[in-house]
């Protein structure tokens, strides 16, 4: 643990910070887009869905991985970050499926955020979606019960998919909604990732609470989910740290985890090491294999997270392909 834990964050961390839609989008056209009213949030949501080559010739019934960041086009857009250079995650998995590193595999992305991705809404039921500056724009604030209840639902009715073949896995902020999401509900999935996730810091003495030092927490951006002040121990309750070291080991154990980080000496802005390294920590405590760990030479851009995506897909098409 690094000496002042609360510095580090390789995320925007306030509304101000967090970046708007970016003024030259170039979505993939591969994905679709799909908007599903929800009775969860009571609101209308979008989300993108991707379907491989040839799915209209196949009654097969197919893996699904779903890939979380905030706002639904930033797995997507090909320049979210100059670090791209024009590709998506789309291209990736299409290079792996030609190669035949992967087999065919939906790819489902979700917005769990605000539409305008200044309000995060952590994959979480949160507790002050009523602030009045937020009023109206994260719905009811029942960010979980949208995805487990309405948009997981929604996918394997429309679309051709096998329940027991599921995986998350995600980027920054993405990278703590994929862990927090499978240590809470481990039955629902078979492979978990992340790339460079944001945990909020465990109180080791209390495993109920979040830790004091970590001023992360306390930021506004989060004041919709945790409320404001922040509660320490409904952030605990939802926090990926807290999740793992308390959760059924057994259960965890049948997931794969795949948890990637940046390096450390990319710490503080550039790199979520430290975070990244004690879920690691945790993890092994538990008797939890994790095949990844620290990425030499690694940033915080998406061209590092679509890297990411080409060492785990074909991990979790592994994974995923023998529960067909």
């Amino acid at each position: 643990m690094p000496t002042s834990p609360a510095a580090s964050a390789a995320v925007p961390v306030t509304p101000e910070g967090t970046p708007s839609i970016q003024s030259t989008l170039v979505l993939d056209s591969r994905a679709q887009a799909v908007d599903l009213v929800s009775p969860a949030l009571a609101l209308c949501k979008r989300f993108y869905i991707y379907t491989p080559p040839h799915y209209g010739a196949t009654t097969d019934r197919l893996p699904v991985v779903y890939l979380f960041r905030g706002h639904e086009r930033e797995w997507i857009n090909a320049h979210e970050d100059p670090s791209r250079q024009g590709k998506t995650v789309i291209d990736v998995y299409e290079e792996l499926l030609a190669q035949e590193s992967v087999g065919p595999m939906l790819l489902v992305f979700p917005g769990i955020s605000s539409d305008d991705n200044q309000w995060s809404g952590m994959l979480t039921n949160g507790r002050a979606a009523n602030l009045p500056w937020v009023k109206g724009k994260l719905g009811s604030g029942r960010w979980e019960d949208y995805f487990l209840n309405d948009l997981m639902p929604y996918v394997d009715s429309c679309y051709r998919t096998n329940p027991q073949a599921r995986a998350v896995d995600g980027f920054s902020l993405g990278g703590f909604m994929a862990v927090k999401i499978a240590a809470q509900h481990p039955g629902r999935f078979q492979s978990v990732g992340a790339y460079d996730g944001l945990y909020f810091w465990d109180n080791p003495r209390d495993p109920q609470t979040i830790a004091h030092s970590d001023r992360v927490f306390t930021r506004s951006l989060f004041a919709p989910v945790y409320g404001d002040p922040p509660d320490p121990a409904f952030g605990a309750a939802n926090n990926p740290l807290n999740l793992v070291r308390t959760a059924e080991p057994d259960a965890l154990r049948r997931l794969q985890w795949l948890i990637e980080y940046g390096p450390e000496s990319a710490e503080p802005n550039d790199s979520n090491y430290y975070r990244g390294s004690h879920l690691q920590e945790l993890l092994a405590q538990r008797g939890i294999k994790n095949v990844g760990g620290p990425i030499p030479h690694a940033h915080h851009t998406w061209a590092e997270a679509d890297a990411h995506m080409r060492r785990t897909f074909p991990l979790h098409w592994q994974r995923l392909h023998a529960q067909l």
